[in-house]
Order: structure tokens, then C-alpha cells, then sequence
């Protein structure tokens, strides 16, 4: 019985978790740790935009804010079917404490294990400049709308940053300064993850 149940265990996949306010850098670093890891980014907006449900594709159609169940459904089902890479990067989510209940359940129905989070921390005015210049390229209308923007600062304070910091009592949880270049907080992430030091 034991050396079946041996034979039977698989070890959690890894999962790199990227957190901060908008605009600064976790999707530019999730994207260069894919790169550079064989990690796959988990990008929800991408992952609900390309989902072949036609309730989902109706409501993101229309602007209506989607159910945080209806995500966690999604991600699990996108999960289980990408389970061929050593590991995964999560950029953005969750963002709220409601959502990071649904995220540890997804953690424990994915047998996926939360082995690092990297709190990209910025001051509001260089967030803001950055927005500001991503907007000239990005194509995303929130970018370059005022009011969208002061919205998505107030759902970071109010809920995504309480959420982080209830976070910090994780021991791998780090928090870098973001305001750095794009390089040197690259290499701060590596040199906190010894498995992509020795790739």
C-alpha cells in the first residue's frame, strides 16, 4: 500500500507569484522570468479572452466585471491543461482578498505550491509616469483614461494592498523596490530563486 501510494505522488508544481500596483512591471518581469525559466505566465485577462465560453465572452464583451468563481473555473481548467512546464508565474492575481481564497484553492486542486512572492512596491507618482508612457504603446484604453486610472489606484489601495500585506508573514515573501530598471530587478527575482540561478 505505501509503495503504491509512492508511485502514485506527484510533487506540487512550482509557482512564482508577482504583486504591486499598476504599472509597476509585473507583467514586463513575468514575461522575462518565462523566457528565462520554462515557467509558464498566467495571465487571467489573457486566459478569459481567449476562453471559448460564450457567458464570458458576452460579459468581458460588455464591460461587466466577471464573478471571481467564474475566473477560478477558468484558471483551473487552463491549468490542467498546461501541466507539461516545471512551473508557473502568476502576474496580478489575485488582487483582492476574495480572490485569494479562490487562489489557494486553486493551489490545492492544481497541487501547485507557492514558492516565491515578489512584491513590486512603487511610489504612486512614478507608477503614474509609467502608466502615462505605456500608454503611448500599450492600445489599452484604461491606460490613457484618467478616471479609469484613479479607479484602478483606489481598488490597489483598498483591496489589493491589504491583501499583500497579509501576505507578508509568508517566509518567501520579498518585497523589491520597483522603481529600479527593468535588469536590476530581474536579477534581484533570480537571485532569490536558486533553481533559475543554475539554468
Amino acid at each position: 500500500m505505501i509503495i503504491e501510494k509512492l508511485e502514485n505522488f506527484k510533487a506540487p508544481k512550482s509557482c512564482v507569484l508577482l504583486v504591486g500596483p499598476p504599472g509597476s512591471g509585473k507583467g514586463t518581469q513575468a514575461s522575462i522570468l518565462e523566457s528565462k525559466s520554462g515557467y509558464k505566465h498566467i495571465s487571467t485577462g489573457e486566459i478569459l479572452r481567449s476562453s471559448k465560453s460564450s457567458k464570458i465572452k458576452k460579459m468581458m464583451k460588455t464591460g461587466e466585471l466577471l464573478p471571481d468563481s467564474l475566473v477560478s473555473r477558468e484558471l483551473k481548467k487552463y491549468l490542467k491543461k498546461n501541466m507539461d512546464v516545471p512551473g508557473f508565474i502568476f502576474d496580478g492575481y489575485p488582487r483582492n482578498p476574495k480572490q485569494k481564497f479562490y487562489f489557494d484553492d486553486i493551489l490545492k486542486e492544481c497541487n501547485l505550491k507557492l514558492d516565491h512572492i515578489f512584491f513590486l512596491n512603487v511610489p504612486e507618482k512614478v507608477m503614474k509616469e509609467r502608466i502615462k508612457e505605456r500608454s503611448r504603446t500599450s492600445g489599452r484604453s484604461d491606460d490613457n483614461n484618467p478616471e479609469a486610472l484613479n479607479r484602478r489606484l483606489k481598488e490597489y489601495k483598498t483591496q489589493t494592498l491589504p491583501m499583500i500585506e497579509s501576505m507578508r508573514k509568508n517566509p518567501n515573501f520579498i518585497e523589491i523596490k520597483g522603481e529600479g530598471s527593468v535588469s536590476d530587478i530581474t536579477n534581484i527575482i533570480f537571485e532569490n530563486i536558486p533553481k533559475f540561478n543554475s539554468k
